[in-house]
């Protein structure tokens, strides 16, 4: 499977979707930073500059996904909240996109703000128009074992025509591993108390900047917590951000040819990390609109975290593990582009589970077409 990258960011979603065996074909990203990340990252793949220009013919391959973080500031509490109002709503193009190449699957990832006023309502209106059942999942980062919440939603679309072909199979009962009954586990608040410990503030573009008090959007962020409980008298480290967020080590560093695999919290994408494919959502709901409901159910059972014990997670208010890197540091290079490009981010495994689905009902169908 291929997937065009939008709003890419620093390569959240691609990381996620990458571990789980979708292949990114070309990227669209604005910010000069996160571009040179990218290119450093995935020097072979192309990036395109400008989400207004970019047009279907230009992508080479046939995508399978589009996938992105559309810009959440409209919709942001660390912002105006201007909604449809704000020249950042950039959710018609992603839109104009989806109907220019035609994927099997959309994801678009945004944060809970973007109920107000019912531009998600929007977004799913302009999926079905296009041909898909949609659902909506919300929930925290924190229930894939992150120490902090960082809740997003993520809208799926998948193609009608295959959308009743997978409601098909799971009617007939030939996959009961995979759409069978789910049992309960535990919610993110049982998770969260069963060793987890205090979670840190979100990482974001402006509370990793300690700009708290400089008006009444800028929030109470990530820096002005380690300022009041680190004695040290230096700032907020990227390189421990990274951590936080679930990213390789070294990732935002331009001067680290080789990101080290991350250690720490929850174990690496793909690796067991959520338990069972029968698991339950962990503290995780799910929206739909209209129809597709009985279409998305055979995702939700996919989607999931074990109720498994944390370990090694930085918890707030607590003494540092040896595998971190200090919370604060003197000097740092690019400091401020790193932590704006951390704090806009995805968790790479907030959204492994998405992907893992797509990818695993993506082999079902093919599978079911060569039978």
């Amino acid at each position: 499977m291929k997937a065009l990258s939008l709003f890419s960011g620093i390569g959240g979603l691609d990381l996620a979707a990458e571990a789980a065996g979708i292949e990114t074909a070309a990227f669209c990203e604005k910010d000069p930073f996160c571009r040179r990340v990218l290119a450093e990252r995935w020097p072979d793949i192309p990036i395109h500059d400008d989400v207004f220009t970019l047009r279907g013919e230009d992508i080479a391959d046939t995508i399978d996904v589009i996938h992105g973080g559309f810009p959440c500031q409209p919709f942001s509490v660390a912002g105006r909240q201007r909604g449809r109002d704000d020249e950042r709503y950039l959710w018609p193009e992603f839109s104009r996109l989806v109907g220019e190449l035609e994927p099997l699957w959309v994801v678009a990832e945004n944060v809970p703000g973007i109920f107000t006023d019912d531009v998600a309502g929007d977004v799913c209106a302009d999926l079905e128009r296009r041909g898909y059942s949609v659902g909506i999942w919300c929930y925290e980062a924190a229930a894939v074992g992150a120490p902090h919440r960082r809740m997003r939603v993520f809208f799926v679309g998948i193609r009608e025509s295959m959308a009743d072909a997978c409601e098909e199979r799971q009617q007939r009962g030939c996959e009961p591993g995979i759409y069978g009954e789910a049992p309960k586990e535990p919610t993110v608040e049982q998770f969260a108390g069963r060793g987890l410990g205090a979670m840190w503030a979100t990482p974001t573009s402006c509370g990793n900047n300690n700009r708290a008090g400089a008006g009444p959007h800028s929030g109470d962020g990530l820096a002005t917590q380690i300022k009041r409980e680190e004695a040290s008298g230096g700032v907020l480290n990227p390189a421990w951000v990274e951590q936080l967020m679930g990213f390789p080590e070294g990732w935002t560093d331009l001067d680290v040819d080789e990101p080290r695999p991350r250690r720490g919290w929850p174990a690496p994408m793909g690796m067991g990390m959520w338990g069972t494919p029968n698991a339950a959502p962990c503290g995780m709901t799910a929206k739909t609109s209209g129809r597709p409901i009985e279409k998305s159910t055979h995702l939700e059972t996919q989607v999931y975290c074990a109720g498994m014990e944390p370990y090694g997670a930085p918890r707030a208010q607590a003494g540092q593990y040896p595998y971190e890197f200090p919370r604060t540091v003197k000097g740092s290079k690019r400091r401020v582009e790193r932590l704006k490009a951390l704090g806009n981010a995805v968790v790479p495994q907030q959204a492994y589970p998405i992907f893992r689905a797509i990818a695993e009902m993506d082999g079902l169908e093919r599978s079911s077409v060569n039978a």
